[in-house]
C-alpha cells in the first residue's frame, strides 16, 4: 500500500488584509507544507 507524499501545497489567488487597512493581492503559488515534526 502506498502513501502518497505531499511535497507542496497550491495557494490559490487571494487578498490579504494588512493591519493598516491596506489590501495586498497575493497570485497562486507553491508553498512548502507545514512541516510536523
Amino acid at each position: 500500500m502506498e502513501k502518497s507524499i505531499i511535497t507542496r501545497v497550491y495557494v490559490p489567488t487571494h487578498v490579504r488584509r494588512l493591519p493598516n487597512g491596506e489590501r495586498v493581492r497575493v497570485p497562486g503559488h507553491y508553498k512548502a507544507p507545514p512541516s510536523r515534526k
